[in-house]
């Protein structure tokens, strides 16, 4: 059973659009943990205040219904934006709104709070989306108008459906927890890891709405407060208080990234919004005249082992160029993060003693399924100790393009440019028509799944290079079943039956299946191929690199 984590995203955190791609990071990384995500989110910074002006001037101050659902709009537009963005990632996403899940309020227009939800209307949103988007800060009293839960009321919202969804809920701030004292008043300030609830009524006002606060003590509903990404922070709801031990600054983790095209480029622009954490010291490129506006460029590939990089960001592409750059880095005690499936594949051998436990240097989850987390799934189901029967799925986002233009009437030379031209397709796509893409990726999955390890050559592969004729309802279908005879894997075009998951799958979308013995089946969909789905998984493990290290240090 997936959990539940329900994270609210106040305006400390999104203060414009150009901050989304953090609350994306949030959720892709609770997304990857294996939870089902519902995302809570305020206006952004100022825009209540410029409703209330904007409504006290232009509605009667009688007409509370009318203001309120004014009010209301900047939480809106927030969740539009955001669920943009997620989707924008590969990330399936939804926006609910209040009325659609039941959401009551008791009150006044303008003064309520939440008394009621439909849950079984946000576990039906969920089936087909993993990740849901509610505007915060207000519900609908029981004649259907919107009804505000005060300043700070998406803190409410956050933790009333936490406790009815039974969920983890963590209130997202620009702290890394609750301090004795605002760490911005230039007095020294310490940090609980631990709250109770007496001191937290005390010392957390300023932070977390009094409302939200009180229901939660009532409700004896514990919760974390913290930074987006970072792994500090404070359990408010404990038995007694705790302190975080005295750390010393630390310096942003230094990067060098090897290439700046479709996803190289894709990782250095989200990198940006993280000056605290990394530090963009080189990118290596081919060639600095086609990289004008990047003031890190250099074709130097010797400033990998300067003793001074903590992390490689590996994104050439191919073997043969990329893996001695990876063991050079690796064998210097570096991290290095890659989605360059064909020479994780092809060098197993070489890299697997790197990519497992504790000390673990290796991260590729990028490298089967883009934004999907499958390698992620997989693992987390190993690690419970459920048995997998079989794992079947479509991992090439290329050639869902090219099968549904195909499907429409286009030749085979105008479906692969149109791939290139929505850039999903490489210059040279014959990996990914030929199948050989997908068997790399299948046989990394098969790894994750069984903890046995197929060469990408010995798994059979068919591509959809040679398909001819009507194309419709075809998919590029890898698999891969468990018995007691071994592993049987596979990769070949198929057509699904007529409303089955993966018949239902439209151009770059991947979608897995991954069957249990009992017969229960785990489903997962999101934007399998393209700069940013990619580079959003890049970042899921650079991120997970720095909670590594922030431990460590």
């Amino acid at each position: 059973m997936l959990e539940i984590e329900v994270l609210k995203f106040g305006s400390s955190v999104l203060r414009t659009p150009h901050d989304l791609q953090i609350a994306v990071d949030e959720i892709y990384r609770r997304w990857r943990s294996n939870s089902k995500v519902l995302a809570v989110v305020s206006a952004f910074e100022g825009v209540t205040d410029q409703l209330i002006r904007e409504a006290s001037n232009l509605i009667a101050t009688d007409v509370e219904e009318a203001t309120a659902a004014y009010i209301a709009q900047g939480e809106q537009r927030t969740a539009a934006l955001l669920a943009g963005a997620l989707a924008h990632s590969g990330i399936p996403a939804r926006v609910i709104e209040p009325h659609e899940i039941g959401l009551i309020a008791e009150g006044t227009s303008l003064e309520s709070a939440p008394v009621g939800v439909d849950v079984t209307a946000i576990e039906r949103f969920w089936h087909n989306h993993a990740v849901l988007v509610l505007p915060g800060f207000y519900g609908v009293d029981p004649r259907g108008h919107t009804a505000l839960f005060g300043r700070g009321g998406s803190d409410l919202s956050a933790l009333f459906l936490a406790a009815e969804l039974t969920g983890t809920c963590r209130l997202l701030k620009d702290v890394n927890g609750v301090y004795d004292v605002d760490p911005a008043s230039g007095n020294v300030a310490h940090r609980f890891t631990a709250l109770s609830w007496a001191s937290a009524i005390k010392v957390a006002g300023p932070l977390i709405q009094a409302k939200a606060l009180s229901y939660a003590k009532t409700r004896a509903l514990p919760f974390y407060v913290g930074r987006p990404s970072a792994r500090a922070c404070t359990h408010v709801g404990q038995i007694q208080d705790e302190w975080a031990a005295p750390t010393t600054p630390s310096r942003p983790l230094r990067i060098v990234l090897l290439g700046c095209g479709v996803v190289g480029r894709g990782v250095y622009e989200i990198l940006k919004h993280y000056p605290e954490r990394f530090e963009i010291c080189h990118v290596v490129v081919s060639s600095l005249d086609r990289h004008r506006d990047i003031d890190e460029r250099t074709t130097d590939q010797q400033v990998l082992l300067d003793a001074s990089i903590d992390i490689i960001v590996e994104c050439f592409g191919g073997i043969e160029l990329p893996y001695p750059l990876m063991a050079a880095a690796l064998g210097n005690g570096k991290f290095v993060v890659t989605a360059n499936k064909a020479v994780v594949a092809a060098r197993w051998a070489d890299l697997s003693a790197f990519a497992r436990g504790e000390k673990r240097q290796l991260w590729f989850s990028g490298a089967a399924g883009g934004a999907l987390p499958v390698l992620e799934t997989l693992e987390h189901l190993a690690t419970q100790k459920i048995p997998i029967l079989e794992i079947r799925g479509i991992i090439n986002g290329t050639c869902g393009v090219v099968l549904d233009a195909r499907a429409k009437g286009k030749t085979h030379h105008d479906a692969v440019a149109l791939a290139k031209a929505q850039g999903f397709a490489e210059a040279d796509p014959a990996r990914d028509l030929s199948g050989r893409d997908s068997a790399d990726k299948l046989a990394l999955m098969i790894e994750a799944a069984f903890g046995e390890w197929l060469e990408p050559e010995e798994i059979s592969t068919r591509g959809i290079d040679a398909l001819a004729g009507d194309l419709k309802g075809y998919k590029l279908i890898a698999r891969a079943r468990r018995s007691k005879e071994g592993i049987a894997a596979s990769v070949a075009p198929e057509v699904p039956p007529p409303g089955s998951f993966l018949r239902e799958a439209k151009g770059a979308e991947n979608r897995i299946e991954i069957e249990l013995p009992a017969g229960e089946v785990i489903r997962l969909r999101g934007q399998g191929a393209g700069r940013w789905p990619t580079a959003v998984s890049v970042m899921g493990d650079l991120h997970e690199i720095a909670r590594l290290v922030e431990v460590a240090r």
